[in-house]
């Protein structure tokens, strides 16, 4: 594109898109850009549907960014600190709102809570500076997987510990289905060869955390809680000394699996863009959004 391409889109009607994601180790089985190859799919795929359903908006696809914080500890990984990650966002937003534009949707793949803190960040000075609306479905699409929304078991059909869920959080069977539908020659060994990796006991400052978040839930404080213990999850994985580099179970995946999460992907996506084109503010909160100053702790 040229200025005077740019020019000539409508600044009320102009959705900018663009991947946000990290390089991280996936497992043994699956490419240090998985992320980014799956977010550029659903891209894709939402571009496409947003175009037959919204013929009136104009579509432009930026380059890929590829960084992200909270990358799995694991040599191979490229991890970017949270506050590098959320200025470069509101940079971008900065620059688009200048312009009169109004809308840029991440497409992303990754759930390290730093990241979503990040994205979330940015997203919310954007709005509070600008009126821009910086969206990143996944953020919402990641919740719904580690809570068994009810609507996203539906939509996809996929049980616990099959969905992305806190047992099958990374390279385990909902991100290698997801590799099997997208770029199945990227799938790198016999997948059924694969033993599970489940999360380990609860141990130390997990424990804590852990207890932490069952008392708000006690108090009727249940996102907090859900989300504190969550994070006692991942803690307790990335932790534990020798652990291996994926959680769940990669022999279970399946194309089929994989395109029926993609579908809702697909469809949330664009939910969330046709509330922001309609003039709500459709951003929605992160995990641990209330404890927003843990993107400030450094890695």
């Amino acid at each position: 594109m040229t200025p005077e391409h740019l020019e000539r889109l409508p600044r009320d009607r102009t959705v900018f898109t663009m991947v946000v994601s990290p390089i991280e180790v996936h497992g043994h089985h699956l490419p240090l850009g998985t992320d980014i190859y799956i977010a550029e799919a659903v891209r894709d795929r939402v571009v496409k549907a947003l175009g037959e359903r919204h013929p009136e908006v104009s579509i432009v696809i930026l380059p890929s960014l590829h960084c992200g914080s909270d990358a799995l500890p694991y040599p191979g990984s490229l991890s970017v600190g949270a506050p590098h990650l959320e200025g470069v966002l509101i940079d971008y937003c900065k620059g688009l709102a200048k312009q009169g534009f109004k809308y840029l949707v991440v497409f992303d793949n990754h759930g390290g809570p730093r990241h979503h803190l990040a994205i979330s960040s940015a997203s919310r000075k954007a709005w509070n500076k600008w009126r821009f609306q910086l969206i990143d479905p996944f953020i919402d699409i990641y919740r719904r997987m580690i809570v068994h929304d009810p609507e996203l078991m539906s939509m996809t059909g996929l049980r616990p510990t099959e969905c992305g869920d806190d047992p099958d959080n990374h390279a385990g069977t909902n991100e290698t289905s997801l590799m099997m539908a997208v770029y199945p020659d990227m799938v790198l060994c016999d997948v059924r060869e694969i033993r599970p990796s489940y999360p380990p006991e609860l141990r130390g400052a997990a424990k804590i955390v852990d207890k932490m978040g069952r008392i708000f839930e006690s108090l009727g404080r249940k996102r907090i809680g859900e989300d504190l213990r969550h994070l006692a999850q991942a803690m307790a994985w990335t932790g534990q000394e020798g652990f291996l580099p994926y959680m769940g179970a990669p022999a279970l995946a399946s194309k089929d699996s994989g395109e029926a999460m993609l579908r809702a992907h697909v469809e949330i996506s664009l939910r969330l863009i046709e509330r922001a084109l309609a003039g709500d503010d459709a951003r929605p909160a992160a995990i641990l959004e209330a404890l927003s100053f843990l993107r400030r702790l450094p890695e």
